[in-house]
C-alpha cells in the first residue's frame, strides 16, 4: 500500500496535466501531486533494504518536496474561482515563499531540518526546532488558502462559492482519510508511513474538477438538452452543480430555467413557422410536415 501511494499521485500529476482545459493552472495542481508523490516516495525508501548510507541522504531530503507546496496552494487559491484570467503571487509574498524554501531546505541538506533520525538500528520521528518552524510556515499559508476558502463561500459570487464547496469538500475528505489510516498505524510508523499521502488525492481531484473544467461551472442554457445515447461523466458533474445552484440562488435558477425554457420556446415556433410555410407553398405533405416537425421536436428536448 505504501508504494500504490506515489504511484497513484504521479498517474494523477500526469492526469492534470493531459486532461485540463487550461494548462497554465492545471500546472500547479500536476506539480503539487508529483511533489507529494517524491514525498511518500522517499518516506516508502525508508522502508526497503535500501544501503544505509543512501537512506542517511534521503533522510536529509524528505522535508524539501512540501516545502514548495504553500506556494503552489497560494497561486491556486488566488486563481480557482477566475482561471480565465490568472493573476500571479504578490512579489513580497513570493519572496517570503522563495525565502522560506531556500532556508528551510539548506537545513535539511546540512541534517538539522529533517524530522527523522537513525539511531542504529531503525528510524524514527524527532521533530525538533526547525521541523516545527517549516511546520508552521506550510500550514500557515494551508489555513490562509482555507480561510480565504471559506470566506468566499459566504460572500463569494455564486460561482465563488460553488468553487469553494468543492475545495472545501476536498480539504474534509482529505482530512478524513487520513485520520482513517492514522487509526491503522503506530505511532513508530507514523512519521514514515507514505500512505498518509494518500488524503492528498481526495483535494486535489475535488480541486482539480472546478480548476480546469471550468465551463462545466458556467450554467449555459444549452447544456440542460441531455444526451442519453451519450451519457458522459460531466453531465454528472452539471446536474450536481445545477443542483447546488438551487439551494445556493434559487432566484438566479429560476432566472436560468426562465431563459432557457424560452430559448426552447423560440426554437420550437422556429420549427413550427418552417414547417408550416413549406406546407402552404407545397414543398412537402401534411404527413411529411408531421414526421419532419416531430423528428425535429424529439431532437430539441432528447437530443
Amino acid at each position: 500500500m505504501s508504494f500504490i501511494t506515489p504511484v497513484a499521485l504521479l498517474f494523477s500529476a500526469i492526469f492534470f496535466y493531459y486532461k485540463s482545459d487550461r494548462r497554465a493552472l492545471s500546472l500547479a495542481f500536476s506539480i503539487i501531486a508529483s511533489l507529494i508523490a517524491l514525498w511518500s516516495l522517499l518516506l516508502f525508501t525508508l522502508e526497503t533494504s535500501l544501503n544505509l548510507e543512501a537512506k542517511i541522504i534521503i533522510m536529509n531530503l524528505i522535508p524539501i518536496p512540501i516545502l514548495c507546496i504553500p506556494f503552489l496552494v497560494n497561486y491556486i487559491i488566488r486563481n480557482y474561482s477566475n482561471p480565465n484570467s490568472l493573476t500571479s503571487v504578490p512579489n513580497f509574498f513570493s519572496a517570503a515563499h522563495v525565502l522560506a524554501i531556500l532556508v528551510f531546505s539548506g537545513l535539511s541538506i546540512l541534517g538539522m531540518g529533517s524530522p527523522i533520525v537513525f539511531n542504529g538500528s531503525l528510524f524514527y520521528f524527532r521533530g525538533g526546532l526547525i521541523y516545527n518552524l517549516s511546520v508552521t510556515y506550510i500550514y500557515s499559508a494551508l489555513v490562509w488558502g482555507l480561510g480565504r476558502i471559506i470566506y468566499n463561500m459566504i460572500k463569494g459570487s455564486y460561482f465563488e462559492k460553488l468553487h469553494s464547496i468543492y475545495l472545501f469538500t476536498g480539504i474534509l475528505c482529505s482530512c478524513l482519510s487520513s485520520a482513517v489510516f492514522l487509526l491503522f498505524i503506530t505511532d513508530q510508523e507514523l512519521i514514515h508511513n507514505s500512505v498518509l499521502a494518500f488524503g492528498f488525492i481526495f483535494f486535489l481531484w475535488f480541486s482539480w474538477i472546478p480548476v480546469t473544467k471550468y465551463k462545466l461551472f458556467n450554467v449555459d442554457l444549452a447544456d440542460f438538452g441531455k444526451d442519453h445515447r451519450n451519457p458522459r461523466l460531466s453531465s454528472i458533474i452539471i446536474t450536481i452543480n445545477r443542483y447546488l445552484l438551487n439551494k445556493i440562488d434559487p432566484v438566479g435558477y429560476k432566472e436560468i430555467c426562465d431563459r432557457y425554457e424560452k430559448l426552447r420556446q423560440e426554437e420550437l415556433n422556429n420549427i413550427q413557422m418552417s414547417g408550416i410555410q413549406n406546407l402552404l407553398v407545397g414543398k412537402i405533405t401534411p404527413l411529411a410536415y408531421l414526421s419532419e416537425a416531430s423528428k425535429k421536436i424529439t431532437k430539441l428536448f432528447f437530443n
